[in-house]
């Protein structure tokens, strides 16, 4: 199985990244590529519709390199603080890039996915609000709704609240709980 890991936050040994990193550790058989996005090169989408007539993303940045990667990949794995009631600006301009994935439909479908094969798509949101799985659950299924019209059939969303910036999440039954469901879903 290839796995490519997202971590969205600008902490790179932070909660976030410290759930990624346990989700995907010890898997036997598994490709994994893990990458702190907020160390990558990522422009926003200039909704230029070059995609659409190429089906190439005509900026030339870090993109080109995860859209190969997303293309292989079995299961992509998202994680992102919440800031401010949504995921951060690093993973929204990532998703945003995602455009290029997408190719106009045939109606009634305005748009059809050019991912091929099964593809699973993880998203685990961490925030301190302990009541964070209540108050973000539209902020989750939002991001639930997305990923089956890129093409990822099997998607699970996860938002793990009650953690402080310099706590250890994994501490949390409710991530050690997300940490297991997600070792098992990718094949552990």
């Amino acid at each position: 199985m290839k796995i490519l890991a997202l971590n969205a936050s600008p902490r790179k040994e932070g909660n976030t990244a410290k759930v990624l990193k346990e989700m995907t550790k010890d898997h036997a058989d598994v490709d994994l590529d893990y990458f702190d996005l907020n160390s990558l090169n990522i422009k926003d989408c200039q909704g230029c519709l070059h995609c659409k007539k190429t089906e190439v993303c005509a900026i030339k940045d870090d993109m080109q390199m995860l859209y190969k990667k997303i293309k292989e990949c079995d299961a992509l794995v998202l994680g992102s603080p919440i800031y401010f009631g949504a995921e951060t600006a690093t993973l929204k301009a990532f998703i945003d890039r995602l455009y290029a994935l997408l190719e106009f439909g045939k109606p009634p479908a305005k748009y059809a996915s050019r991912l091929k094969g099964k593809k699973q798509a993880i998203v685990v949101l961490t925030c301190g609000n302990p009541k964070g799985k209540e108050i973000y659950a539209a902020e989750a299924d939002r991001l639930f709704k997305m990923w089956p019209g890129l093409g990822f059939q099997d998607v699970h969303v996860y938002v793990i609240g009650g953690n402080q910036p310099a706590g250890n999440i994994l501490e949390l039954t409710d991530a050690q709980a997300m940490v297991k469901e997600c070792q098992q879903l990718l094949g552990d």
